[in-house]
């Protein structure tokens, strides 16, 4: 820690930078991309005017920050790393120095429960639900007869939540106009392909949570997969973070009701890198034909979604001197 820091309920320095993320107001845009890694991140801010991000900054903890114009428009980009913890973070902390409404799109990837939905496939989710593992399940004062009885389940699976209707038709939409022509021996010999309209579940690990088998553990998750397709018929996608970002959405969402109060609005690309049903996985020159061109997509799509004047971040490291 470099800088003094005010307030432990919601601490930041002197100049209001966050503890975690690490930026101020004026360094991030109403209009965020976040993804999990840095090598994500920068492929995409090359993708801005000039090809370059106007502001960088890599805090303390790990957050990479990359804030730039497409076609004019401010985009910021932050790489988070993955899971649930790191989605609190960004969100809350790039909430307090964001003036304004949000929109907050998540490009990552997933895993596909599937079979028609194949690696090399972006897929856009509408729906997303939770996966978090029950501790009380595994304490040694449950007993085997709770756990026989289904009293106390291994995971807790929650309702779905919706994203944004307008920003997953954009994404959609800008996704369909820019399919790359794949190379040979991509994907198979597959066509680059895009689906919409997807639901996804988010789970709170990698491992245990999402049905892995890891004989080193005590998981409990051998039957999860067959659960999940019972209480939410559909399901075509697993990855680690896209229901947090639609739950704390709709907390921020549901502070105030009134109409001009700042607004949060989500969506999600999903680059599906690992079949679930055949255990295969995407290569890394196939990783990044996937990358820009999602991410070349996900900037036109925010930078064409409409934020009202008096509902934008009034001046930043975008604005012209």
């Amino acid at each position: 820690m470099k800088e003094v820091l005010l307030d432990a309920n919601f601490p930041r320095d002197a100049e209001g930078r966050t503890y975690h993320v690490g930026t101020k107001a004026g360094q991030v845009a109403n209009r965020i991309i976040t993804v999990g890694d840095h090598v994500r991140a920068h492929r995409i801010a090359s993708q801005f005017d000039g090809g370059k991000a106007l502001f960088e900054h890599n805090s303390q903890r790990n957050f990479l920050t990359l804030t730039g114009t497409f076609d004019g428009v401010p985009i910021t980009v932050v790489a988070i790393g993955m899971g649930f913890p790191v989605v609190d973070f960004f969100i809350r902390e790039c909430r307090a120095v964001v003036q304004g409404d949000m929109i907050v799109v998540r490009l990552g990837s997933c895993g596909s429960l599937n079979p028609t939905l194949p690696i090399g496939t972006v897929v856009v989710p509408f729906t997303s639900f939770g996966i978090t593992r029950n501790y009380d399940y595994f304490h040694p004062t449950t007993t085997a007869e709770q756990r026989a009885s289904d009293s106390i389940e291994p995971y807790n699976i929650s309702q779905p939540l919706d994203c944004d209707r307008e920003v997953h038709d954009t994404l959609l939409k800008a996704l369909e106009e820019q399919t790359p022509e794949v190379k040979d021996g991509f994907f198979h010999g597959a066509k680059a392909k895009v689906q919409g309209n997807v639901m996804n579940a988010s789970a709170d690990s990698f491992y245990g949570s999402q049905g892995r088998q890891d004989a080193a553990f005590l998981d409990a998750n051998t039957n999860l997969i067959e659960v999940l397709e019972q209480r939410h018929p559909g399901i075509s996608t697993l990855e680690m973070e896209t229901f947090l970002i639609n739950h704390l959405a709709l907390c921020a969402n549901n502070v105030s009701a009134e109409p001009e109060a700042p607004k949060i609005k989500t969506g999600a690309v999903q680059m599906i890198f690992a079949n679930r049903t055949t255990s295969a996985f995407i290569t890394p020159d196939e990783v990044e034909l996937l990358e820009r061109w999602a991410g070349r997509s996900v900037c036109a799509a925010l930078a064409s979604l409409s934020i009202p004047a008096n509902k934008t971040h009034p001046h930043g490291v975008w604005s012209k001197s």
